[in-house]
């Protein structure tokens, strides 16, 4: 097994580990400030600019640029800083970054602190070269790409650090994947409305929960009238959270159910509403006398890969000359900021590649410290092509 005590992105990657950002949580600020004076120090002298990009009140993204002969289209390392919450059943310290048998453990090791410090080493490595490059290098670090809204990315549109003609990579865990497609998503809120009654005498009230009861079955029916593409997948719907009444033998006046609804080719974002709004009304109208209402708490389209995209063809043959072989192309059932980067500006060089582990989201999470090295590699050739 290697000894890894001495390669410079694994005790980056220890470091970074060690700074809780969760969201919700402690959230960026202080691993925000790890990588700003990281940055600064390494670079010093090289001419990368620096700032503090605030995306939300007190939140902000780490931006670094190197200039290039040419600033647009540029090319842009998007990672984002922040991890979701610990949870519940470690048996790993989740913030030592413990290197177990080639295994790095820890809250964020593998979504996405390994493509963080990889993407910092590659970039401060391209600015300490000496060489100016042809287009204009940037690095991001993000934040809140663990929320709902993922404002950091939208953020970086908005300031112009990403437009339609950038090349957009975010290093998220992908196994050594290329994935470019995104599954849309769109997060709705349902309040359903009632009376209330004694709960002996249930039909002097309107019972809000058999309401909403009824349209979790509308929805249920409707979202498997969309079976998608072969690629994608159909079309899913979970069920998030639910909360109603206020006692047993009270009829529910109030009930408030959130849905996450994940979309596949040819359900739209516009489908997605018209779709909550026809099983408001379908189940509604089985509990008389009820009401339901709606909002949208995010919405993002469904992304095709583009396998024609100058960046997929860099990407895919800096992979192949540092594995050994063609990588695959994969559907990404998430969203990642390289997916904002295109809903927001329709960027078609927006894609994401990174190592393999395990346990993203969960109990012991860890990545794999070998493909951290292959992840490197890859992106110091990728370099060859885009700068």
């Amino acid at each position: 097994m290697p000894d890894y005590s001495h390669i410079e992105v694994i005790q980056l990657l220890k470091k970074l580990v060690s700074i809780e950002s969760t969201n919700v949580g402690s959230y960026e600020k202080e691993i925000g400030d790890f990588i700003y004076h990281w940055l600064e120090t390494e670079t010093a002298g090289t001419g990368v600019s620096l700032l503090r990009d605030e995306a939300l009140p007190g939140r902000y993204n780490i931006v670094a640029e190197l200039k290039g002969e040419i600033e647009r289209p540029n090319f842009v390392f998007i990672t984002h800083m922040d991890t979701v919450p610990v949870g519940n059943g470690w048996t790993k310290d989740p913030f030592k970054g413990e290197i177990i048998d080639g295994k790095l453990y820890g809250r964020g090791a593998l979504d996405m602190k390994q493509g963080v410090a990889s993407a910092m080493i590659v970039f401060r490595d391209l600015a300490k070269s000496g060489k100016r490059p042809k287009h204009s290098i940037l690095f991001i670090g993000s934040v809140d790409e663990e929320g709902n809204v993922m404002q950091g990315a939208v953020q970086a549109v908005k300031n112009g650090w990403i437009n339609k003609d950038s090349w957009v990579l975010d290093t998220e865990p992908t196994a050594g994947y290329i994935m470019g497609a995104h599954k849309g998503k769109t997060w709705f809120e349902i309040k359903t409305k009632g009376k209330p009654a004694h709960g002996s005498v249930p039909q002097m009230g309107i019972d809000a929960i058999a309401a909403m009861g009824e349209i979790i079955s509308e929805l249920r029916a409707r979202i498997a009238q969309w079976p998608g593409t072969e690629e994608m997948g159909p079309s899913t719907i979970c069920f998030g959270t639910v909360q109603g009444g206020v006692n047993t033998n009270i009829v529910a006046d109030e009930c408030t159910l959130t849905i996450d609804m994940r979309l596949s080719h040819p359900l739209t974002t516009e489908g997605s509403i018209h779709l909550v709004e026809e099983a408001i009304q379908a189940g509604t109208q089985k509990v008389p006398g009820s009401s339901g209402t709606y909002r949208i708490i995010a919405a993002r389209p469904y992304i095709l890969m583009d396998e024609e995209a100058p960046l997929y063809l860099a990407l895919k043959k800096a992979a192949e000359k540092i594995t050994g072989k063609p990588p695959v192309t994969m559907l990404l059932t998430g969203y990642t900021d390289s997916g904002v980067a295109t809903a927001e500006c329709g960027c078609i060089n927006a894609m994401s590649y990174g190592a393999k582990g395990n346990n993203a989201h969960q109990a012991d999470e860890y990545v794999d410290c070998g493909s951290v090295l292959t992840l490197v590699d890859v992106l110091h050739e990728l370099m060859n092509y885009v700068s």
